[in-house]
């Protein structure tokens, strides 16, 4: 056993979480409000899931929109051109070469493309939309409808469903859950069954669960990799044990699993990332998304202050979860 989950570290990082309550501006944007049919809005969720690993190089300098977010303005706004690029039945008919051709021209700004692995992302987009025609009629309707409602539901859930498009085969579940999340945020689609949602576990939320002392490492090979920055061969161990914390954190603090990954997610992903906002003074996001999602009445210190093990001088500060070279992260 490489890492294991610290109870009681938890308890006290859950208690800090259960007074907070997220801004009701999070759940209005345009990729989850645009007034499209229900069919449209849920291709563009499964598609620019599918799409989303490694997105930490995309960079739209005009909007000052970095990885998921450019992402998902490129998203939106083939809802509202009701582009060509959301129909199964064209992109099933499409090669690799010339869709990660389309791909370029949709992520370039100002001469420069920033998406990365465009090839790949082209199949993953052709894999799924044969799929869809073949088994569900080209939509994704039916593929909800299919489940029954449930996420895991005796070979029928919707995660097992997933499971059968290769984009969405991680066991883990990091890209089924950002359906699932999508689907629910927006309204269009709720599971039965929440307590199966598994947390989206990518290294921003790792990072976080590590330097609050969550999860600990035992290995020492492993721990000197993440100490160092080096690449590890695999980070499974990690996952599942962040997995299993940020479960504890939702029994102990009361919040769904959902809630508890927005938590995480958005405070890795600005207020704990590279600068420290309880270490540095500083946040590596302008606006801090952490800041966006959860009211506040100031930004001037980390909501986990006084119970993260992690301060300047300790060998927590330095966690930082590398970039593995997988299909899923």
């Amino acid at each position: 056993m490489k890492a294991v989950v610290n109870d009681g570290q938890c308890r006290l990082i859950a208690e800090k979480f259960m007074p907070l309550k997220f801004r009701e501006s999070m759940l209005k944007r345009d990729f989850l409000t645009f007034p499209a049919d229900t069919e449209t809005r849920l291709r563009a969720i499964l598609f620019s899931s599918a799409i989303c690993h490694q997105t930490y190089s995309l960079f739209n300098k005009e909007k000052n929109l970095k990885g998921w977010d450019f992402l998902e303005s490129v998203y939106t706004e083939l809802m509202k051109q009701n582009s060509l690029f959301m129909d199964p039945v064209y992109l099933s008919g499409q090669q690799d070469k010339e869709l990660a051709e389309r791909l370029r021209e949709l992520f370039t700004i100002d001469g420069e493309c920033t998406l990365d692995r465009r090839e790949e992302r082209a199949g993953f987009l052709i894999d799924i939309s044969r799929l869809l025609v073949h088994k569900y009629s080209a939509r994704v309707e039916n593929l909800l409808a299919a489940s029954g409602g449930f996420l895991i539901n005796n070979g029928h859930g919707l995660y097992e469903l997933l499971e059968e498009f290769y984009p969405f085969s991680d066991p883990l579940k990091k890209k089924s859950s950002l359906v699932v999340k999508f689907a629910t945020e927006s309204g269009i689609w709720m599971p039965r069954d929440m307590e199966n949602f598994v947390p989206i576990m990518d290294y921003h939320m790792q990072r976080v669960l590590l330097r609050t002392g969550c999860i600990e490492v035992l290995d020492k090979g492993m721990k000197e990799s993440l100490l160092t920055k080096k690449p590890v061969d695999s980070d499974d161990e990690i996952r599942i044990a962040a997995i299993d914390a940020v479960k504890k954190l939702s029994s102990f603090s009361g919040r769904n699993l959902m809630e508890l990954e927005r938590f995480l997610w958005s405070l890795g992903r600005s207020c704990c990332n590279e600068k420290t906002l309880c270490t540095d003074g500083l946040c590596n996001r302008t606006p801090c998304t952490f800041f966006a999602f959860v009211e506040q009445k100031s930004h001037e210190k980390c909501v986990l202050e006084g119970v993260c093990k992690g301060n300047l001088n300790d060998e927590y500060r330095r966690y930082w979860q590398p970039m593995l070279e997988t299909h899923f992260y």
